[in-house]
């Protein structure tokens, strides 16, 4: 049997697949007539849609460019769908700025919950598409190192004050596996001060028995020895 290819998107995909869920969640189960309350979950969806932003860029010049070499028509579809996702992103954007200058709070905040769950549906099915479809045409004319490759030139252009937020939503996406060999990645190719800084988020943000137990396996030399 075959070891699994590299899938690019996974870690990312996981990390803001975790952020639009938390963030629907925060913004139906918030009090959005109350300035105080409703200013949390309004600062998540521009980070949400930043966050969303930035990844569409990159995958365009990183993944899409080189892969439209062999797969033309499909990535001209992702393409469009791009168009789109950049039209509901503007929608919401739109319908955040309405809800801030409203008089009627709970009228303007359903409105942007519409619009972040239409967004939401369409990069949940653009999500597993791009897994689905594009990972196909990326395994079959790159090899897994040109992939990671692909995966660095990325990393490389995400600014050092941006890392803690994909730090955080990468590690409440990620299973323990994903973790430690993440984890492990780190140790061996990044500074100290970044494993340092890895291992803090991970002690700040998951449950404390999770990360007891990943604590107990990496001790014991688990993935990262």
């Amino acid at each position: 049997m075959n070891p699994p290819r590299f899938n690019v998107f996974n870690q990312i995909h996981k990390a803001m697949r975790a952020l639009l869920f938390d963030t629907v969640m925060q913004w139906q189960q918030t009090d959005m007539t109350t300035p105080e309350a409703a200013a949390p979950v309004a600062g998540q969806v521009n980070l949400l849609l930043d966050i969303f932003d930035a990844h569409a860029h990159f995958e365009d010049n990183f993944i899409m460019h080189p892969a439209a070499h062999h797969a033309p028509e499909l990535m001209a579809d992702f393409e469009a769908e791009h168009e789109t996702d950049l039209q509901l992103t503007n929608e919401l954007r739109s319908k955040l700025g309405f809800y801030h200058e409203a008089t009627d709070k709970l009228a303007a905040a359903n409105e942007v919950y519409y619009a972040l769950n239409d967004f939401a549906a369409f990069n949940l099915r653009h999500m597993n598409k791009e897994e689905q479809l594009l990972n196909r045409v990326l395994w079959q004319h790159y090899t897994d190192a040109d992939i990671l490759g692909m995966e660095r030139e990325i990393q490389q252009r995400i600014s050092p004050d941006k890392m803690p937020v994909y730090f955080e939503w990468m590690i409440k996406g990620v299973n323990d596996t994903e973790m430690l060999l993440w984890l492990n990645a780190v140790k061996y190719e990044a500074p100290d001060f970044v494993l340092a800084a890895l291992l803090g988020a991970c002690a700040q943000y998951l449950p404390a028995e999770r990360w007891a137990n990943l604590e107990h396996q990496l001790s014991e030399g688990v993935a990262i020895a």
